[in-house]
């Protein structure tokens, strides 16, 4: 993946040009961020449950088709192509994220990898996206964050320890090279998406990334494609839309803060399900997981305040650099 980094539009540098105030970026990158995450595990258990009826890819085409649907609201952005900031970056992106998603997926649906060391591993995203912004977009990250990042995979850990503990070793296979095919491609689409966000509408964003990504994963899907049991319809267009929603929340949460900033609080899902449990389920959480539970909320508020309380420096481009987002209304 090439470099993003572009004096064209304002990046995080704490050594070089004037003050600029963030506080409250942070809080509003958090509730897209948190938004997106608990939209992305309601997809992730839909696709679970629908595991031993379709194939993967027929799943991840669905997915990846959601956010089609956002192409009726930026219509005017299609008939102008070329007016698309970043288009090879937008190339990118569809790149990544379609071998993120065919790998997710189909770590997901395979019944040698349980849901909870899926989730686990995918963590591992959050530590990988803070040294990538920094090699592709020349954001540099606060060294607190690498702390805060940590805790809360700790956090995370604490809560699936009993599971992992009951799962054993995995043998070296196809499932468990597309977990960490999935994890790489998933932290390189997320600094894609950063970059995009800075350039673009985020319905924009979701809308070409739906088309670019549904066109390459119709390929593979094709030959194993089935005919869905009418009954799963309605999960099928749930799993759709809910990536949909999750995709848009993202890069509005990117539209404040970096991935660095913003990937640590998606950990917060975990004691979010759990809460779920209980209220829906009568599922008394044990120890662990409400001392996991606690670590990741505190690590994930120790982020957000630390980030809003201080200002960082940027960059601020002339004005001729900066594209209105109007265009691209619909």
């Amino acid at each position: 993946m090439a470099s993003f980094a572009d004096r064209s539009i304002p990046l995080i540098d704490q050594t070089t040009g004037p003050r600029i105030s963030t506080v409250g970026n942070a809080t509003k990158g958090a509730f897209w961020t948190l938004a997106s995450a608990l939209t992305f595990m309601a997809a992730n258990l839909l696709i679970k449950h629908l595991s031993t009826k379709l194939p993967a890819l027929e799943m991840a085409l669905f997915r990846s088709a959601g956010g089609i649907i956002l192409a009726a609201v930026v219509w005017r952005a299609f008939l102008h192509l070329r007016r698309l900031q970043d288009p090879k970056v937008h190339l990118i992106r569809a790149a990544v994220g379609a071998v993120s998603l065919m790998a997710l997926v189909h770590a997901y649906s395979s019944p040698a990898l349980p849901v909870a060391l899926v989730t686990g591993f995918m963590y591992t995203r959050i530590l990988l996206v803070i040294p990538m912004q920094r090699v592709f977009l020349g954001e540099r990250a606060d060294p607190r964050l690498w702390a805060a990042a940590g805790i809360g995979i700790v956090g995370a850990l604490v809560v699936l320890w009993p599971r992992l503990m009951s799962i054993g070793t995995p043998h070296w296979d196809w499932a468990v090279a597309s977990l960490v095919v999935a994890a790489f491609a998933g932290a390189g689409s997320q600094i894609a998406m950063r970059r995009l966000a800075k350039t673009n509408p985020a319905s924009v964003v979701v809308a070409v990334a739906a088309i670019l990504i549904s066109a390459i994963v119709a390929i593979p899907a094709s030959t194993v494609m089935v005919e869905p049991p009418a009954g799963d319809l309605p999960w099928l267009v749930g799993i759709a839309l809910l990536s949909a929603c999750a995709q848009w929340s993202t890069v509005r949460g990117y539209k404040h803060a970096s991935p660095a900033m913003l990937m640590p609080i998606t950990l917060i899902d975990v004691p979010v399900a759990l809460a779920a449990g209980y209220l829906l389920f009568g599922e008394i959480p044990g120890f662990n997981a409400v001392v996991g539970a606690a670590i990741i909320i505190v690590a994930a508020i120790y982020v957000t305040f630390m980030t809003d309380a201080r200002p960082s420096r940027a960059r601020v481009p002339a004005k001729k650099e900066y594209v209105s987002n109007e265009r691209f209304s619909g």
